[in-house]
């Protein structure tokens, strides 16, 4: 449950699937050791939740993909260069992540307890891979994130792909480098998975 507000939220719900595929791995036909989170804009922020509450449980991750990822989602979440320079093109931005913070955040909460950048302690978190597409709103959280983990012995790789823009992983064939990033994706992925 979220503090202070009693109401499940989206982080929660991303625990929930976590703990609920490595319980079950024979079921799911899951190797509990070889485990990752993967997220996009603020899927990739229940994901940076997820590993970091995960790593807290003692729960050992072998990855986590974060993808443009929302990182902070406190009132200093649009002070950022590349939140004013891409606000509104190539797309509106500036109200969805609006809406987005209202319904992450309820009121009464701390937006830093729902903002990884803000963790205490980002060390002895799974390998991250950041992909930033630099004609995106989210750009500088994904950099800042990278220099955090960085900071804390977490092992990141930031790939930043320019001219691409927010969900170009979706868009194979509209946006050029959405083949190449899946590849960096899959390869990073296989690697940590490893056996």
């Amino acid at each position: 449950m979220g503090p202070a507000t009693g109401k499940r939220l989206a982080a929660d719900d991303g625990w929930d699937v976590l703990g609920h595929v490595v319980r079950n791995a024979g079921q799911w036909g899951v190797d509990p050791a070889r485990t990752a989170v993967f997220g996009e804009s603020f899927g990739a922020l229940i994901s940076a939740l997820t590993a970091i509450r995960a790593r807290n449980a003692g729960l050992r991750l072998a990855a986590q993909v974060l993808v443009n990822p929302a990182v902070e989602v406190t009132r200093t979440m649009y002070d950022y260069p590349s939140i004013a320079e891409y606000a509104y093109s190539p797309t509106p931005a500036a109200p969805v992540l609006r809406l987005l913070q209202r319904l992450a955040v309820p009121p009464g909460t701390d937006a830093r307890a729902f903002s990884p950048l803000y963790a205490d302690d980002l060390s002895g978190l799974a390998p991250a891979l950041l992909i930033v597409p630099t004609r995106d709103a989210l750009a500088d959280h994904g950099r800042r994130y990278a220099e955090r983990l960085r900071a804390a012995g977490t092992s990141v790789r930031l790939t930043e792909y320019p001219g691409a823009r927010h969900a170009f992983l979706t868009l194979p064939g509209v946006e050029p480098q959405a083949e190449v990033a899946r590849s960096e994706i899959l390869e990073f992925l296989r690697a940590a998975l490893a056996v």
